[in-house]
């Protein structure tokens, strides 16, 4: 019996042993899984957040375009232009645009160009200048008070021949950078057209300056040559090209007046908008070619005839809020503008009240009469 209790002794210790070994083998296999499954959960976390980097750096790279050596941003295009102009204020040029004065001269070189009435049925063109070497821009005409507040949007150097009333006002009380040609200047400045000149009925027609003649005068009076510290450029420029979800915008006719009803037809080749006037292709002498333009902007405000003016010269409200258009790509939206005073460029924002980017290249905006028609379709 001692024997028998000997061997049911060595079982029972066997059998015990062997239970804890297997409870410890087992703990052992739960932990390994658990570190297994633990570590696997933090690799396949780390490659979510590796994908979503590269992703992330991905988009910004194709959102970004690489700067090139030596160039900077135009602040009235959105392009790259010689870093060495880059800082440099723009000019803001005061173009003759009725009938009799065609073809203008260079302003296909602007990068932004103003359109509003004057006086009577006519409208006057002020062309924004910032990378340009035209040998001729013109003929130069006289400036009317609200063509000022244009160049202060950009902080441009305000180029003209002559004032209105007002307008000798608002430069004495403004103090724009400005360089009259009809002044002791004018040699310097400008020069008449020989052949133009001849020409009966000619004369206030002919005068031209050029990229040469600007910088040289500007030069000379010594007007501040770089943008102001505190300049914010009026345009948020998209780094992608975009096209709007809008109304279809093949063709834009604007009524300025009975006379004055330029359009602009989409090139969908070229994705850039021609522009026609008195039923013709707009023209640049300096080159031949039609003028085109990326953006058109449509302003709308209230615009009226000065009373008493013995010419029908025009006031217009530009510091204040309004509505208006904005075409690129074949399509229009809405928006909204604002502007706080002479010396704050406009703000630009879409129906959501969200900052208006626009599309990278040349501008045409369009400073019109609440009560007027525009035709876009």
């Amino acid at each position: 019996m001692g024997h028998i209790k000997k061997v049911l002794l060595i079982l029972l210790i066997f059998t015990l042993l062997h239970g804890i070994i297997g409870c410890k083998q087992e703990n052992n296999s739960i932990e390994n899984t658990e570190n297994l499954s633990s570590t696997s959960k933090e690799k396949e976390i780390q490659i979510v957040y590796d994908n979503e980097g590269e992703e992330a750096a991905n988009e910004i790279n194709e959102q970004k375009e690489e700067k090139p050596g030596g160039k900077g941003v135009n602040s009235l295009t959105g392009l790259w232009i010689d870093e060495s102009i880059v800082s440099r204020r723009p000019v803001a040029v005061v173009i003759n645009n009725i009938r009799k004065a065609l073809p203008q001269s260079g302003i296909s070189q602007a990068g932004v160009i103003y359109e509003t009435l004057a006086e009577g049925e006519i409208t006057r063109l002020i062309a924004l200048f910032k990378d340009f070497n035209a040998k001729k821009i013109g003929p130069l005409r006289s400036a009317r008070h609200y063509f000022i507040d244009f160049a202060l949007n950009h902080d441009a150097v305000f180029v003209h021949h002559g004032v209105s009333p007002l307008a000798a006002t608002a430069i004495k009380n403004l103090k724009p950078a400005n360089l009259d040609s009809l002044s002791h200047l004018e040699k310097t400045l400008s020069w008449r057209d020989s052949t133009r000149r001849k020409q009966r009925g000619m004369f206030e027609h002919s005068l031209y300056t050029n990229t040469e003649k600007i910088l040289k005068t500007w030069n000379t009076v010594g007007y501040r040559m770089n943008l102001k510290e505190s300049y914010l450029p009026m345009f948020v420029f998209s780094e992608k090209d975009w096209t709007p979800i809008g109304s279809e915008a093949k063709k834009v006719t604007i009524h300025f007046s009975k006379v004055y009803v330029p359009e602009f037809y989409f090139d969908n080749e070229t994705g850039l908008y021609l522009r026609n006037q008195f039923g013709k292709p707009h023209i640049d002498e300096y080159n031949g070619e039609q003028l085109s333009v990326k953006n058109i902007f449509i302003l709308f405000t209230d615009i009226w005839t000065i009373k008493g003016d013995d010419a029908f010269r025009r006031d217009m409200n530009l510091i204040t809020s309004g509505t208006g258009k904005y075409i690129t790509n074949g399509r229009a939206i809405p928006i909204t503008w604002s502007r706080k005073s002479n010396y704050s460029p406009y703000i630009f924002k879409d129906i959501d009240g969200n900052i208006l980017e626009i599309n990278k290249g040349k501008t045409w905006i369009c400073i019109f009469p609440k009560n007027n028609k525009i035709e876009i379709r």
